[in-house]
């Protein structure tokens, strides 16, 4: 065998050992760009977190809990607590944006309890001007018409301005609610008492006077005065009928506990 053929697997052999070197520092390389790479990413993606604000998950918690107010104003310090603290979440997200967040969450917490305090008062609001007193029975001007022939009162009424008996034995009488316009007088404040009638009817001459039973002569109970309204008023208490009275002059009397 000649040396040519020895030299030349020797050759080959350098030739592979090269090779499989250069494929693994190409490989290391590849490892080391892979790793800067992935460090590199890692503060970035630390940098961009931001932490959600307390006040602003608060603020939303409270208004919902807003809803509360329909059932009483006892309830109004929820939404007014809910919107105080997403004005402190808004203020503080706003002063540093790059680490807290939830600014979308404090407003609609603090927007929901201002829009339930509000819905909150107007219904109670509502309620207290137009709706029927607990206890109290609603009467309408045509249950108080007597008969125009007699005068003759209607007997649902006469039963139910008689005391009544409850459970326990104890008489008491049920307190009526009517609505109506308050007769005009000559006084226009420091109105203890006055004629209640269902509409004011105006002739040539001046106002004309209804008929008797569908008059009724109010006094509010206690101190309280009120001043004159030529728009409706709504009045309670204990109605009263005097069957005897002479012609012309109202049956009727309340003694008022409620004036509205």
């Amino acid at each position: 065998m000649s040396g040519s053929e020895t030299e030349r697997p020797e050759t080959e052999r350098s030739e592979t050992e090269r090779s499989e070197k250069r494929r693994r520092v190409e490989f290391d390389d590849a490892l080391k760009g892979y790793y800067q790479d992935h460090d590199a990413v890692l503060p970035d993606e630390n940098a961009d977190y931001k932490s959600l604000t307390a006040e602003s998950v608060g603020s939303l918690i409270l208004g919902f809990l807003s809803a509360l107010t329909f059932l009483s104003m006892l309830f109004a310090i929820f939404p007014i607590m809910g919107i105080v603290l997403g004005i402190t979440a808004i203020r503080k997200i706003l002063r540093a944006t790059e680490i807290h967040s939830g600014l979308g969450i404090a407003s609609t917490g603090a927007a929901l309890s201002l829009t339930l305090l509000i819905a909150g008062t107007v219904y109670h609001s509502y309620r207290a001007q137009y709706a029927v007193p607990l206890g109290y029975r609603v009467i309408q001007w045509s249950d108080l018409l007597g008969d125009p022939r007699t005068g003759r009162i209607p007997a649902p009424i006469l039963e139910l301005t008689k005391p009544q008996q409850d459970a326990n034995g104890s008489m008491y009488f049920v307190p009526v609610f009517i609505e109506g316009y308050m007769h005009p007088t000559q006084h226009q404040t420091e109105i203890r008492s006055f004629v209640l009638v269902p509409e004011i009817r105006r002739g040539p001459f001046g106002t004309i006077t209804p008929n008797p039973t569908q008059m009724i002569e109010v006094t509010l109970s206690g101190d309280r005065r009120v001043a004159y309204r030529s728009t409706p008023v709504r009045v309670g208490g204990i109605l009263t009928v005097n069957a005897e009275t002479a012609s012309g002059t109202t049956p009727y009397s309340l003694r008022a506990d409620l004036f509205r």
